[in-house]
């Protein structure tokens, strides 16, 4: 089983996130889809996958001679980026696989946000979402994991605020290795998809969803729905979780 990682982050959502990977790790609906992404390696759980595609947990790490080849990890990698496109499975797996590094990045940008990491890490996992499903990975393919969170990365923290601020990315060794470019994804059709099966969502909660695709900070939001950051964060995980069911259905 994979080890979990530290709840030091956005404890509620990290472990909505952990719940969820438990469900999808075994479930034999989710493995036979998964055997058609054609990922070149066998495997019994999601787990498996993600060792092979180079997930290592920290005793992982001390015998990480034994695991996959960087190269046979990367190219497991970009099979499953492929599949990512029109998989919302095949998506999550890549994130629970990049979770690591997105752990790594919010705890380096939390000091620069007003929310700290807890904003800092939802900001740059949903950012990382919208990079996994349309990563070129192609046209990409060396580096995987630190191409895809290095787009996650400038994303969630420096596209909308080039001028106003001045940080260095998070350290290589921190997200697999260094890559030179970054991407600028539109995913307004995929969001607006989703919204649409999501039919129960209210008012508030679409107006909630507005902001965020501008990409308004929590603080923002709350001073444009005359409400709490808090309760912004509280609407905003249940919206998360509800557009994430409607995904998963769609």
């Amino acid at each position: 089983m994979i080890q979990r990682l530290p709840l030091i982050v956005n404890r509620s959502l990290l472990a909505r996130l952990d719940r969820e990977w438990q469900i999808l790790n075994q479930r034999p609906a989710v493995l036979r889809r998964a055997a058609g992404w054609s990922l070149g390696v066998e495997f019994t759980s999601l787990d498996e996958v993600l060792v092979a595609s180079g997930y290592r947990s920290h005793t992982d790490e001390r015998t990480h001679d034994s695991g996959p080849s960087s190269i046979a990890a990367n190219d497991v990698l970009r099979r499953l980026l492929a599949a990512a496109r029109t998989d919302d499975v095949a998506a999550r797996v890549v994130l629970q696989r990049l979770l690591p590094g997105v752990v790594a990045a919010a705890r380096r940008w939390g000091g620069h946000r007003r929310g700290g990491s807890i904003d800092a890490f939802d900001e740059m996992l949903s950012a990382t979402w919208m990079v996994i499903r349309e990563f070129p990975a192609e046209r990409r393919s060396q580096h995987l994991a630190a191409s895809v969170l290095r787009a996650g990365e400038y994303r969630a923290f420096q596209q909308a605020n080039r001028r106003l601020l001045v940080h260095e990315l998070t350290a290589p060794n921190l997200l697999d290795l260094p890559v030179e470019t970054v991407i600028t994804l539109d995913v307004a059709d995929e969001l607006a998809e989703v919204v649409a099966c999501a039919s129960s969502l209210t008012e508030h909660e679409l107006q909630l969803i507005e902001l965020l695709a501008r990409g308004c900070t929590p603080a923002e939001m709350a001073e444009q729905l005359s409400i709490s950051v808090r309760t912004v964060r509280n609407h905003r995980d249940a919206v998360v979780h509800r557009l994430r069911e409607a995904a998963m259905a769609a």
